[in-house]
Formats: C-alpha cells, sequence, structure tokens
C-alpha cells in the first residue's frame, strides 16, 4: 500500500475545500504545490477525478523526483525527515479537504449514549472524531448509530468505527472502561428524525445496550 492510499481510504475530496486549502483546478484534477522548508524540495499533490491522491518530491536542483523516502525500510535519517514532513502535509491535507465516505461498511450497530454522563454535541463540535467505550465485537469500518437516551429517546449521530481496542483503563462512578474505539461523526440527525416511536416500527423498544440494527431499519437509516 502507498503512503496516499494509507491516508486517504475512505476518504472523499471536498472540491470547495480543496480550492480553499490552494489546490489549483486543472482538466479533470486537482493540483497543489509548495516547498519543505529548508530543502530544496518541491511537492505536488493530484487529486484526480475519482478521488485518488497521488504525490512526488521534485529535486529542483536537479529537475528530478525523489523518491529514497517511500524506501519500506533502513531510511536514512535525511529520507526518514522528508517522509515525516511529507505524511504531516498528507495529514492536513485530509484533514482539511478530505470527509469519510467508505466504500464499503461492516455492521451497523445500534449504541445508547446517556446525555447525563457524556455531552456528545460539545464532543464533535470540537472534534468530528471521539473516543468511545469498546463494545461487544465492533470492527473497524463499522457503522455506529448513537441512540441517546431521555430525555431526547432518538437516534441522532452515524458514526464510521475508524479504530478499535485501543486500551485506556477509566472508571468513574458513572462509567468504567478497558478498551476504547476512534469514531468519526459521518451524519448527525434531526432529533424528530428518527424517536422512540419511529423506532418502534421497526422491532425496536429500547436500546439499553450495544445491538445490531434490524435490517429494516438499515436500510430506512441509510
Amino acid at each position: 500500500m502507498t503512503i496516499e492510499a494509507g491516508i486517504f481510504t475512505n476518504l472523499k475530496p471536498q472540491n470547495s475545500k480543496l480550492i480553499t486549502f490552494g489546490f489549483q483546478k486543472k482538466d479533470n484534477f486537482f493540483e497543489y504545490t509548495t516547498n519543505i522548508p529548508e530543502t530544496n524540495f518541491a511537492v505536488i499533490i493530484i487529486v484526480n477525478a475519482t478521488g485518488e491522491v497521488t504525490g512526488k518530491i521534485i529535486d529542483t536542483d536537479y529537475h528530478a523526483e525523489y523518491t529514497n523516502f517511500r524506501v519500506e525500510n533502513n531510511l536514512g535519517s535525511f529520507a526518514a525527515s522528508i517522509k515525516e514532513k511529507y505524511v504531516a502535509l498528507l495529514q492536513n491535507i485530509a484533514k482539511n479537504c478530505f470527509s469519510y465516505a467508505p466504500t464499503t461498511t461492516g455492521a451497523k450497530w445500534l449504541v445508547p449514549a446517556n446525555p447525563n454522563y457524556f455531552d456528545l454535541e460539545k464532543a464533535f463540535s470540537e472534534n468530528e472524531t471521539i473516543i468511545w467505550k469498546q463494545t461487544t465485537h465492533i470492527k473497524e469500518n463499522d457503522v455506529v448509530y448513537l441512540y441517546v437516551t431521555a430525555p431526547v429517546s432518538a437516534i441522532i449521530y452515524k458514526c464510521l468505527v475508524v479504530k478499535v481496542n485501543q486500551s485506556y483503563p477509566y472508571r468513574d462512578k458513572n462509567i468504567a472502561m478497558k478498551y476504547v474505539m476512534h469514531i468519526h461523526l459521518m451524519t448527525k440527525y434531526d432529533k424528530q428524525a428518527y424517536t422512540l416511536e419511529t423506532l418502534k416500527k421497526y422491532g425496536v423498544t429500547s436500546v439499553r445496550g450495544p445491538r445490531y440494527v434490524p435490517d429494516t431499519l438499515g436500510a430506512l437509516l441509510k
């Protein structure tokens, strides 16, 4: 897997954000060029019409492509430094110009969230990716629908599971955790869209713990 594929898998470019970041619209792709500080290297990043990201580093002194940073093992200190700066640039582009849009997803889960214990609205306003208690057998690329309990009593958030089984020993008067997962906000629903009364029509009479989403409800939420 390339460096670019490892960062941009399951991500979709937002064209307006690419322009704001500094990308130039070409015939059927976007191009971004910048320099690596304190070097004679220039970086060119291309986002094509299908959203695929490619990049290259050019040695401006010799007008040749520099590829040593792509060596899998035994990087020298200079090549390692260039790779670190290149990866940081890609991660910044991913954060500012792309959104999660997985081509495939796994199982769909309905997970309760008590608003008295945790302020999800505040958490997601600060960061679209948050940690959440690891439960049952949820895996990466599963979809989690967070059901906010009373007084809301509705599904409010659709999230993609991007990392699982992260050690996080924690205990307070409300919750005990050994592991957490990282979930990324994909959609926020109106509070009246998927209330408990609506869920009951699809066989969900209560949400006391994590459970699979019934197929009929999953089709509605999708």
